[in-house]
């Protein structure tokens, strides 16, 4: 019934929200993630406005999906609407909004504890006897530009609009709220767990590196894109086509059939019981396929890149990753011109594993990309993007991605490279010039 229902805008007062009791966080949202800097900020706003200079106070934006009569999901300004909340806590007020809800993240919780005390010594700066005064004009003086929408998609498509402009949100928040737009007939349960994987990679700093250093260079390189950084504009890259829609294209429907495919498989005791792929064989520089399957796609190549690389030390080490360690991690390494090469290299690697896996002679293969990338390294005092955007080995993506098998990139294991002897334009290298000049790697690795 709600479907059909235009969207509206009003301002409410904090006292009028307040009365409000079907606002909801819905399982999709993020944690609450405010610090103090966020809360003071906000505090001293409102405190300025109401106290000092007795005026009104619009606190922000609030879009919001009417679910039914008793349910209103928060789409947006759910940090505000929860620090607005934790203050009437540390008021001593009894309507605390949003605090009576279940928050699901961990972070949320811990930043709410500490919020909670960071307010508690802000408010001293109110006299015991001002505290009712503060908080009559607090819930009569602040207000909120309230967007309420009947229909999801509405409601992200308003969220998208509204946040494009903004500085906090990163190119990731958008294309989240794109694809759980697109899972309207998932269930509850499979968004949430989507948004809790999601939220678990930015907790521990893998999403934003996935997106800006590997999948969006790679994407674009393999079609010979010379762009480099991953931005707002580029969140196109990142939305695919849509299974539930009709079919626009041919190409489409070997995407379809295999996606069918795989869902019977996990769905089906017969197919788990016959070892049937329950899992989908994703390519980086497959069309993206919008919905659950591009949040399966992020977290694959999360757990690609830390099979590759892994952020913490295993007990089995792999030969590669003392090679790693040795001749990308060396004294210096962090200078921005070295960090640029070695995700050039990096990047190659992940292409080449995602396409051929990890080959028996895989040696050969890091040792020969190694040695054409890190050539760039030695060759030049400065590394800037036009470096490795020029660079011929930036080109080695799109050979990866043209290969049917990994011995049509052969020539790069026989290929001879020497740097010059004399040539000592960057400090703390030498040893990977001798390596490369004598093609001598294993015996410098035990050195």
């Amino acid at each position: 019934m709600n479907e059909s229902r235009i969207a509206k805008q009003e301002i409410k007062s904090l006292k009028e929200i307040i009365s409000n009791n079907s606002l909801k966080i819905p399982p999709y949202q993020r944690p609450y993630k405010w610090d103090e800097k966020h809360v003071t900020q906000l505090l001293d706003d409102i405190y300025e406005h109401i106290i000092i200079q007795e005026k009104t106070y619009r606190i922000g934006s609030v879009i919001l999906h009417e679910v039914n009569k008793n349910e209103l999901n928060i789409v947006d300004g759910q940090q505000r609407l929860t620090t607005i909340s934790i203050l009437l806590k540390a008021l001593d007020k009894e309507d605390c909004l949003l605090l009576n809800q279940k928050y699901k993240h961990k972070i949320s919780k811990e930043n709410i504890v500490y919020n909670y005390r960071v307010i508690n010594n802000w408010k001293q700066k109110i006299s015991k006897e001002n505290i009712e005064f503060f908080y009559n004009k607090l819930i009569e003086n602040c207000e909120f530009v309230l967007f309420t929408v009947f229909n999801q998609d509405e409601a992200f498509q308003l969220f998208d609009s509204q946040n494009a402009r903004g500085k906090e949100l990163e190119p990731y928040d958008l294309l989240k709220a794109f694809h759980l737009r697109e899972m309207k007939y998932n269930t509850e349960e499979e968004k949430s767990n989507c948004v809790k994987k999601w939220e678990e990679s930015i907790e521990n700093h893998t999403l934003k590196p996935i997106f800006d250093n590997h999948l969006f260079k790679i994407r674009k390189w393999a079609k010979n894109e010379s762009i480099y950084n991953f931005t707002k504009k580029d969140i196109d890259e990142f939305k695919g086509i849509s299974l539930y829609e009709k079919q626009q294209f041919p190409y489409e429907e070997s995407l379809r059939t295999l996606d069918g495919v795989i869902t019977n498989a996990q769905n089906d005791y017969y197919l788990k019981n016959h070892k049937m792929s329950q899992t989908y064989p994703f390519s980086i520089t497959m069309p993206i396929i919008n919905g659950k399957r591009f949040f399966e796609y992020i977290e694959h190549y999360i757990e690609l890149k830390n099979n590759l690389i892994p952020l913490e030390q295993k007990m089995e080490v792999s030969a590669f990753n003392k090679f790693y360690k040795k001749y990308c991690l060396y004294y210096q390494s962090d200078r921005a011109g070295d960090q640029k090469v070695r995700n050039l290299y990096e990047n190659i690697l992940l292409q080449f594993i995602d396409r051929f896996g990890f080959v028996s002679d895989f040696e050969n293969y890091y040792i020969a990309f190694y040695k054409e990338v890190f050539f760039i390294r030695c060759n030049s005092k400065s590394i800037r993007l036009e470096t490795i955007l020029n660079s011929p080995s930036r080109k080695i993506i799109q050979e990866i991605n043209n290969s049917l098998d990994p011995n049509q990139l052969r020539n790069y294991i026989f290929k001879p490279i020497k740097i010059k002897e004399d040539l000592d334009l960057v400090n703390n290298i030498e040893f990977i010039k001798e390596a490369i000049n004598t093609n001598n790697f294993r015996e410098n690795e035990s050195k």
